[in-house]
C-alpha cells in the first residue's frame, strides 16, 4: 500500500558516494565482531538498507486504534511486528521517549493525524443541528431578558463538541473498520523486529535510512526529548540531511489540556442556559436554588475556570522554557544513554554527515577535525532546531488548533444563539407583516455581528492574558515566587474578566430596541483591532534564509 506522504529524495542525491561509503560505520565494539573494514553491512550504521525487507512501515490507524494500546509498554512482540508492511517510503518518522505516558502520546499523535477530520465532522454536525433548529425539528426553550422573549438551546454546542472529540479519539478505529489505513509511518516498536535479535540490530542500524526516506519527522515534545541519545540522534540526522523544514513538533501536554478546558467551558455555558430558561417572573431553576447560591456558583465557576487555565498555561510555559534551554544546550556528546557503545556509533555517524569531514588525514588530525566537525554540527543543530520548534509552536507558544479546540463550545454556543435569534424572527414574522428581504438580511447581519464580536474580543483578551504565564513568567528565573505567580494570575484574570465584560456589554447593546449607528462603528473598530491582534500572534513564522 503506498504512502500518502511526500516522496523523499533518492538517497544518492542527498550524499555523495564517498560519504555514503564512509558512513558504513564499523560497530564491532558494540556487536563483538571483527574490527576490519570488511565488516558486513549488517554491522554498519548506514543510509542504505542492508536488506529491503527491513524497510517497513505501519498504517497510522493500526498504531492509534484501541486508544493507542501499542504504546502501553515498550516490549515488542511478533504480532506487533506483523502489523507493519514493506514500503518504499514513509509519510512520517515518529520520534518519542518510552518514558512518556501512553495517553499523552496517543492524544498528541491523534491531534497531528486526525484533527482535520475531527474539525470537518464537527463543522458538519454544527451546520446540521443549526439547520434542524431553524426547521423547528429540535426544540428551543423560551427565555426572557428585560421583558423580551428569546430562545435558548445547547444543541450545536453539545453536538459539535461531542462530534469533535469523539472523531478525534475514535477515527482510527472507525477508519480501520472500513478498511482505511491512513498514512504510513515509522514506529520503532512495529517497524524494527523486537524478537529476532539479528534483525533488531539491522533495523537499529537502518534508522538513518528510514529518516532519509521519511516525508516528515514528528517529534512528540516532552522534557526528555532533547536529553536522550537516540531521539537527539534522530533529530540531528534530520538536521544534517538538510531537512529541518520537515520537522514537526507535537506537544504532549496541550491535547489533554484542551479537552478538559473545553469540557469546563461547556459545563459553564450549559449552566448559563439552564438559568436563563423560563419567564422573567418564574425561572424554575433560579427559584429552586436561590439567588445567593446561583451568584456564588457563577463566581466560583468563573474563578475556577480562570485558575485551571492559568495553571495549565503556567505549566506549559515552564515546559517551553525548559525545552528552549535544552535546545540551546543540546549536545549529543553528552546526551543520556544506557550503553556508552551507542554514543560512539552515533558520534561517528554524525561526523560523517558533517561538511567538515576530511579524508586521508593523520590520526592526530582525525581527532581534532572530528571534534571541530561535531562542534560545527552542534551549533547548526541548535539554531535549526530552535527554528523548527518556533515554527511548530508559533510566536505565542499556543498552536492555533489547540486554541480552537479549547473554545469550540463557544463557537457552538454562538450558532445556538444565532439559531434562537432567527427562530424568534420567524415567529414574529407570522404575527405581523412580513419584512422585506433587505430588512431580513439586515436583521440577520446584525444578529451575526452581535454574536461574532464578543467571540473575537474574548479570544483576543484570552490570548493577551495567556501571554503572561506562557511568555513572561518563565523568563523571571531568579524571582519565581508564589507572589510573582499571584501577580501574574491577577493580570491574566483582569484580561479574562475584560473578555467576560465585553461579552456582557455587547449583549446589552443587542437587547436595545434601536441600536445607534455609533455603537455599530465602535463594535466594528473593536473587531478590527481583535483581528489584527490575532493575525499578529498567529502570523507565519519565516525561516531564516541561511537555514
Amino acid at each position: 500500500m503506498s504512502s500518502t506522504g511526500m516522496v523523499a529524495e533518492p538517497i544518492g542525491s542527498l550524499m555523495d558516494d564517498s560519504l555514503l561509503d564512509d558512513l558504513q560505520l564499523d560497530l564491532a565494539t558494540r556487536l563483538g565482531s571483527d574490527m576490519s573494514p570488511k565488516t558486513s553491512n549488517a554491522s554498519k550504521l548506514s543510509l542504505k538498507f542492508s536488506d529491503k525487507s527491513l524497510r517497513r512501515g505501519v498504517a497510522v490507524t493500526k498504531v492509534l486504534r484501541r486508544f493507542g494500546k501499542l504504546f502501553s509498554h515498550s516490549v515488542g512482540t511478533q504480532e506487533d511486528h506483523q502489523l507493519g508492511q514493506e514500503v518504499n517510503e514513509v509519510s512520517a518518522f515518529i520520534t518519542h521517549n518510552w518514558s512518556l505516558n501512553r495517553w499523552k502520546k496517543y492524544m498528541a499523535l491523534s491531534c497531528y493525524f486526525h484533527i482535520v477530520p475531527a474539525f470537518v465532522v464537527s463543522l458538519v454536525v454544527h451546520i446540521l443541528l443549526f439547520v434542524l433548529v431553524l426547521a423547528d425539528k429540535l426544540p428551543l426553550s423560551p427565555a426572557y431578558y428585560g421583558g423580551r422573549l428569546y430562545y435558548v438551546g445547547c444543541w450545536c454546542m453539545v453536538g459539535g463538541w461531542s462530534a469533535f472529540w469523539l472523531t478525534l479519539f475514535l477515527w482510527a478505529d472507525v477508519a480501520a473498520a472500513f478498511g482505511r489505513s491512513g498514512p504510513i509511518i515509522f514506529v520503532d516498536k512495529v517497524c524494527i523486529d523486537q524478537v529476532n535479535s539479528d534483525r533488531k540490530v539491522q533495523g537499529i542500524l537502518a534508522i538513518p535510512a528510514w529518516l532519509a526516506c521519511s516525508g516528515t519527522l514528528v517529534a512528540i515534545l516532552s522534557d526528555e526529548l532533547l536529553v536522550r541519545l537516540w531521539t537527539c540522534f534522530e533529530l540531528c540526522t534530520f538536521v544534517a540531511l538538510g531537512r529541518t523544514d520537515k520537522i514537526r513538533v507535537e506537544p504532549a501536554l496541550l491535547p489533554s489540556a484542551s479537552f478538559f478546558v473545553s469540557m469546563f467551558v461547556s459545563l459553564l455555558v450549559i449552566w448559563g442556559q439552564l438559568l436563563a430558561m423560563g419567564d422573567s417572573s418564574d425561572k424554575e431553576l433560579q427559584s429552586a436554588l436561590g439567588r445567593e447560591l446561583i451568584m456564588t456558583v457563577d463566581i466560583l465557576g468563573f474563578l475556577g475556570m480562570c485558575l485551571l487555565i492559568f495553571a495549565v498555561l503556567a505549566h506549559w510555559g515552564r515546559v517551553c522554557h525548559r525545552i528552549r534551554k535544552q535546545v540551546h544546550e543540546v549536545d549529543i556528546r553528552t546526551a543520556a544513554c544506557q550503553d556508552e557503545g551507542d554514543r560512539a556509533v552515533v558520534l561517528r555517524a554524525l561526523q560523517s554527515l558533517s561538511n567538515r569531514h576530511i579524508f586521508h588525514r593523520t590520526v592526530s588530525e582525525d581527532h581534532e577535525l572530528d571534534e571541530l566537525a561535531m562542534a560545527e554540527l552542534t551549533v547548526k543543530m541548535r539554531s535549526q532546531l530552535e527554528n523548527a520548534f518556533v515554527t511548530s509552536l508559533g510566536f505565542n507558544r499556543l498552536p492555533f488548533k489547540y486554541l480552537v479546540a479549547s473554545i469550540m463550545p463557544l463557537l457552538g454556543g454562538m450558532l445556538d444563539n444565532l439559531a434562537g435569534e432567527l427562530r424568534m424572527q420567524q415567529l414574529m414574522a407570522h404575527e405581523r407583516e412580513s419584512p422585506s428581504i433587505a430588512d431580513s438580511l439586515r436583521q440577520v447581519a446584525a444578529s451575526f455581528a452581535f454574536l461574532v464580536s464578543p467571540l473575537l474580543m474574548g479570544i483576543s483578551f484570552f490570548c493577551l492574558g495567556a501571554f503572561v504565564p506562557v511568555i513572561l513568567l518563565p523568563r523571571c528565573l531568579h524571582t519565581r515566587t508564589l507572589c510573582l505567580y499571584f501577580i501574574g494570575f491577577v493580570l491574566s484574570f483582569l484580561c479574562w474578566f475584560a473578555a467576560q465584560s465585553s461579552n456582557a456589554l455587547v449583549e446589552y447593546m443587542r437587547r436595545q430596541e434601536v441600536v445607534p449607528y455609533w455603537q455599530y462603528v465602535l463594535l466594528a473598530a473593536a473587531d478590527v483591532i481583535a483581528v489584527v491582534w490575532l493575525c499578529f500572534l498567529y502570523r507565519p513564522v519565516r525561516r531564516p534564509k541561511g537555514d
